[in-house]
């Protein structure tokens, strides 16, 4: 059904010039790298792409880093969150759990990684502003470390 779903928007998306990024997620119908690889490869659109969540690959039991680059030619945007050391999905503030962010930023900046990057924490309904603030405190220091972002 999701391949015949896309089969009938790809057009339209590679006609507009859009691109459809599908987001593994733990527990579901992909999650892992040798999932997602296989599925993008065989729908052979430019129009498809990896959305590559940080958290999500960590929760599946994947190095964020080593997926990164093992996806990055598809890879179109990407978020981040921090997930606990237990990998249980459940997104925290940046700094809160136990992801190794400057291997991911190292390697991101390593592959000239080029488009938007993302904090997804919507736990923090009720503090949204504080969870940004806190996690871009987090970030931003690592990822200039890495080369990425304002400088």
């Amino acid at each position: 059904l999701f391949y015949s779903g896309l089969e009938e928007v790809i057009p339209t998306a590679e006609a507009l010039g859009v691109k459809i990024l599908v987001e593994p997620e733990p527990d579901l119908l992909m999650e892992k790298t040798d999932e997602i690889k296989p599925f993008i490869q065989d729908i052979k659109s430019p129009a498809v792409g990896i959305n590559f969540d940080i958290g999500h690959f960590f929760c599946a039991g994947e190095d964020p880093s080593a997926a990164f680059e093992e996806l990055f030619e598809w890879i179109g945007h990407v978020h981040i969150e921090d997930i606990a050391a237990n990998r249980q999905h459940n997104h925290l503030i940046a700094g809160l759990g136990a992801i190794g962010f400057e291997t991911v930023f190292s390697t991101m900046h390593r592959l000239s990684y080029a488009y938007d990057i993302s904090l997804e924490l919507y736990p923090y309904v009720d503090t949204p502003e504080q969870a940004g603030r806190e996690s871009r405190d987090h970030l931003l220091p690592l990822m200039r470390a890495a080369g990425l972002g304002p400088k």
